[in-house]
């Protein structure tokens, strides 16, 4: 009669094997051979080539690869060797590494692409290619066609490729669920196609079937891409929820956006991110944008901002919006201020604040408090231009600056539930124990990171070290960015668990 264990039971098992590292993995299967059979299909769930596989002999990949679901970290010099031996029944997902040399991606490709042809299982592909060539461009589309079950696609392009083999390429992904392409290559070369060529290709989109993406991430630095390829896209994708567009060029393709709002043709987008606006005039657009999405956007990632656009957040978003990210675009105090107190459901927040006088004076009102108490990362830029003022100085109990600095430290104090906090000032001196804020957050008990944003003065030390273990007990990691040696010495041991990075 076979032994039943625990480990037997397959619930069970992976409800164990959820809770071990590689390294505990590892030593259970050299336990015993039962052992071995009950934790192998864990080990080698996943395999990352960078850590593993200048350890691992081909014949034990061989001999496990009916448990491999997923490959990270692959380069092309290495497919042969994990993947051309014979096919993965069970490989679902499979990264290749993105920094990998340009030369050998041009060497290895159409040998890398007719093996991908042969794994007919992959739902999950991410690769980098250079689709400059014509024969490479028709063996990639002949992976494509013989992948009946991908639903997620990351492609980059290190070189150009036209706007028909884009097109085509487009079309074989109607039915995938997540699309992130990058377009790489010389600006002059996107001019290599005619503009008729390229208002073929916005004809042909425009008249696609609707496609089935859940989230689309858009890279190029081409604006000719930009609009005749991602303009006409936004009106075929309904199921789309989260949207990325890593570089902005032209205000029609957030007029395209907004006018496919306002028609409820994206009904279901919650993740809105763009990143490099080079567009002018772009604030005004965007706010109308904000005020057609239907249910409310959940997180914003925009490098652009206006009095118009808090607005509509306030107006629009007060109940759904989850994340702000607004990169290195400032805002005055009392406008963030604001921003804070209507919006109730924030959980994360990044934004650069101006804190300076209006018309030289410091009567700006700041009395609202903050209503988003279950914050639990906030990342913060403070900007006091031309300050030419000491702190504690009778100039510095005067000044907007430090009124606004005990606004900001008095409200975030009140956030209980915070475990991410960077809060960066162009003064150095902003956490010392004898005349910064530090003290005021000592109700942070649940904080687990800490960044100091610059390197802090040469009074930094053992005392503020010592306030820190005592105080933030779940302190996993502080970027110290060349605090003194003392005050990583003292908090290391204190808190030896913690990891201080540079």
């Amino acid at each position: 009669m076979e032994e039943t264990t625990p480990f037997s039971a397959p619930l069970l098992n992976n409800e164990i094997c959820q809770y071990l590292s590689p390294k505990d993995l590892a030593r259970c299967v050299q336990v015993s051979k039962a052992w071995s059979d009950w934790f192998s299909p864990a080990l080698w769930r996943d395999l990352d080539c960078q850590i593993r596989l200048p350890y691992v002999y081909v014949h034990t990949l061989t001999r496990q690869q009916e448990h491999i679901q997923t490959v990270r970290n692959i380069t092309m010099k290495r497919v042969g060797l994990v993947l051309g031996q014979q096919p993965y029944r069970s490989l679902t997902t499979l990264h290749f590494m993105q920094n990998e040399a340009f030369t050998d991606i041009r060497r290895a490709q159409i040998r890398v692409l007719r093996i991908l042809e042969n794994i007919s299982t992959l739902q999950c592909l991410h690769i980098k290619l250079a689709l400059d060539r014509d024969n490479v461009c028709q063996q990639w589309i002949r992976v494509l066609e013989a992948l009946p079950h991908l639903e997620s696609l990351s492609l980059k392009s290190v070189r150009f490729v036209s706007s028909k083999a884009f097109q085509k390429i487009l079309q074989l992904c109607i039915g995938y669920k997540r699309l992130a392409f990058t377009i790489s290559g010389e600006k002059s070369q996107a001019k290599e196609d005619s503009e008729q060529e390229y208002q073929d290709t916005k004809a042909t989109i425009e008249r696609m079937p609707e496609m089935q993406l859940q989230e689309l991430s858009f890279n190029s630095h081409m604006g000719l891409y930009e609009g005749n390829v991602l303009q006409p896209l936004l009106e075929r994708c309904p199921r789309m929820e989260k949207l990325d567009i890593a570089w902005l060029y032209h205000v029609p393709t957030v007029q395209h956006l907004s006018k496919a709002l306002k028609e409820k043709k994206l009904p279901f987008l919650r993740h809105l991110s763009m990143g490099g606006i080079f567009a002018q005039n772009i604030q005004s657009h965007l706010a109308e944008l904000l005020s057609y999405v239907e249910r409310g956007m959940e997180i914003l990632e925009v490098d652009a901002l206006s009095t118009s656009m808090i607005q509509s957040l306030t107006q629009y978003h007060y109940h759904s919006l989850r994340r702000l990210d607004f990169g290195y675009t400032g805002i005055l105090l009392w406008e963030f201020s604001d921003l804070m107190g209507s919006l109730s459901n924030l959980r994360s927040v990044t934004v650069k604040v101006n804190v300076e006088e209006r018309n030289g004076t410091n009567d700006i009102p700041l009395d609202t408090q903050w209503g988003c108490v279950e914050l639990r990362s906030l990342r913060l830029r403070l900007e006091t231009w031309n300050l030419g003022i000491v702190m504690g100085s009778p100039e510095w109990e005067r000044s907007m600056h430090k009124r606004g600095l005990d606004h900001v430290f008095s409200e975030v104090a009140k956030l209980r539930r915070l475990r991410d906090l960077k809060i960066g000032w162009d003064q150095k001196d902003l956490y010392l124990m004898k005349s910064g804020y530090l003290t005021q957050l000592g109700g942070q008990k649940q904080l687990e990171v800490f960044d100091l944003a610059s390197a802090p003065p040469d009074e930094f030390g053992r005392n503020e070290a010592l306030w820190m273990a005592n105080n933030w007990t779940r302190l996993a990691q502080v970027y110290s960015h060349g605090a003194s040696e003392v005050f990583k010495r003292t908090l290391l041991e204190k808190r030896p668990q913690v990891e201080i990075v540079n």
